[in-house]
């Protein structure tokens, strides 16, 4: 391929359940990015919430356990909005999870783990779950521009 020219990104990431190949989503995103004219803070947002939703699938929904199936879908909605969504085939994600709490009042109440939907949240513009016949499927919406702003 001549230099200068990124190659085409595939509209789809599938991967296995072992974290080490949470390695393959940068470089994905990275193709993306070129290819939809990106801005670095939305890349930046974009990777933070699929590695953090993707371990969290891996960790807690497969328990750990290799070689369960995961997929990241990209498109472009009509509204240019440009949206992940990451299907996997682990028991139900258990929904009072995803409801929004409220945020610390102080860093003292700042607790380690349970904080990720909190961190999608904030810097991804949209936010859905919902349950399939076997799995889950998480949706994550990002808007050009800086990254968070209001959630639609």
């Amino acid at each position: 391929m001549p230099d200068g020219l990124t190659p085409k990104a595939e509209a789809r990431l599938s991967l296995n359940s072992r974290l080490a190949k949470l390695a393959l989503v940068r470089p994905w995103v990275d193709v993306l990015a070129a290819e939809h004219h990106i801005p670095e803070e939305k890349v930046f947002a974009i990777n933070l919430c699929l590695e953090e939703a993707l371990s969290n699938v891996i960790r807690h929904g497969y328990l750990g356990e290799r070689d369960h199936r995961l997929t990241v879908d990209f498109s472009v909605d009509a509204d240019g909005e440009l949206v992940f969504t990451i299907e996997d085939d682990a028991p139900r994600f258990n929904s009072s999870e995803f409801k929004e709490r409220p945020a610390p009042a102080s860093a003292d109440e700042i607790k380690p783990g349970g904080q990720g939907i909190q961190l999608m949240r904030k810097f991804a513009n949209s936010l859905a779950w919902e349950p399939l016949p076997h799995g889950n499927r998480l949706t994550l919406g990002f808007h050009y521009g800086a990254p968070g702003g209001e959630p639609r």
